[in-house]
């Protein structure tokens, strides 16, 4: 029984369980083989992946950078394009105003003084004039004795000529003396006749203003004055009288005081007065308006220019480089797991032939272990290992 078993064991070694053996060696070679390729592949993926990722990281940075550079260099020539334009908008505008200030300051003064001149032609146009006679008795225009009054200013400046003739009588309105005239005169009228030594009664005198307007000749009946009482004395029969009236005369218009009555008795005391109450020459004269201020008109449009920007986009930075194939070896299918002797099955006779233990162990040729015979192995002398 032992001798069947033992040839069971050499029969597993020798037909399932060495060569399974060899195969799984022979499998076990190639897998590292293989894992030596699939290592040294992955490293070289990986080394090629990292510099292709790198060189796209740098090209990406430098593209960034050249972008960022550009567009910094873009923002500051159109910021100092903008600054130019703006700084030459407003001088051109400051300019604009100070010429504008400067024609409108020019055009203030030249009005003030326009309306200071008026101002001082009226404040130094005055005339104010009296004259006097001792008597008068014939029909016509009163001649003076003196003019014991004469104050006469036009525009500041003294007429040219008289404007009261005592000689001729007559007033004459100056140029630039248009205005309204206060006239007055006083006289006492002698109311009885005859007078000693003469023949005829005598008419009491009328007397009236008379103003020469160009071509035409005007009594004013308004200022007439006349007395008709009086008594029997030739030298208590004086009646005192005075009238005023306002004319309103140009420049050349003639005044004078007018005795109407034929064979008039005498008049003594006479007092002629011409005076220019307002001068409507000056308050005729359109006063200068004072200019109003106004905004001057500013260039505004706008002169800023947008900087051009270029942008940029990341690009895909992973490695183009294909992956490394891993394979792994294929191993032949084990004999020994399925033995019948492994898995405690009959022992077909057919499989039990006689079998060298020996050759098996010892590694001899398999036709001495199928013939069941062993050679002795030669031993040398002095040797052995004490079992004969």
């Amino acid at each position: 029984m032992m001798k069947e078993n033992i040839e069971d064991i050499s029969r597993f070694l020798k037909l399932e369980l060495v060569p399974d053996v060899k195969i799984n060696n022979g499998y076990m070679e190639e897998s590292f083989n293989l894992t030596i390729k699939t290592a040294n592949n992955i490293l070289d993926y990986v080394e090629k992946s990292m510099n292709e990722t790198a060189d796209k990281v740098e090209k990406t940075f430098q593209t960034i950078a050249n972008n960022i550079t550009h567009n910094f260099e873009e923002i500051i020539q159109k910021s100092s394009k903008n600054f130019n334009a703006l700084q030459k908008l407003a001088i051109d505008n400051e300019v604009a105003i100070a010429n504008d200030f400067t024609t409108k300051l020019n055009n203030v003064v030249a009005k003030i003084e326009t309306r200071m001149k008026q101002h001082e032609d009226f404040m130094t146009t005055s005339v104010a004039v009296c004259a006097e006679a001792f008597s008068h008795m014939s029909r016509g225009t009163v001649k003076y004795s003196s003019i014991f009054m004469e104050s006469v200013l036009i525009n500041g400046a003294p007429p040219v000529s008289e404007v009261l003739d005592p000689n001729s009588g007559e007033f004459v309105v100056p140029p630039g003396g248009d205005g309204i005239y206060h006239i007055s005169y006083g006289v006492l009228i002698d109311t009885f006749s005859p007078r000693t030594g003469m023949s005829q009664a005598r008419m009491p005198p009328r007397f009236a203003v008379k103003s020469s307007q160009g071509n035409r000749i005007t009594i004013h009946e308004a200022s007439q004055i006349w007395a008709t009482v009086g008594v029997q004395n030739q030298y208590k029969d004086l009646v005192p009288a005075s009238r005023a009236i306002t004319l309103n005369l140009r420049a050349g218009d003639i005044i004078s005081l007018e005795q109407i009555n034929n064979h008039a008795e005498l008049a003594y005391r006479l007092t002629f007065c011409v005076h220019l109450v307002h001068p409507t020459l000056v308050s005729s004269v359109t006063w200068e308006e004072l200019p109003i201020s106004t905004v001057p008109e500013l260039n505004i449009a706008t002169t800023y220019v947008e900087p051009i920007m270029q942008n940029f986009q990341i690009g895909d930075l992973k490695s183009s480089v294909e992956k490394p194939d891993i394979s792994i070896p294929i191993m032949s299918p084990l004999q020994s797991p399925n033995s019948r002797f492994v898995s405690g099955g009959s022992t077909d006779p057919s499989y039990l032939e006689p079998l060298n233990p020996v050759a098996l162990i010892g590694g001899v040729p398999e036709h001495y272990a199928l013939i069941g015979s062993v050679p002795e192995p030669e031993q040398e002398a002095g040797s052995g290992n004490g079992y004969q």
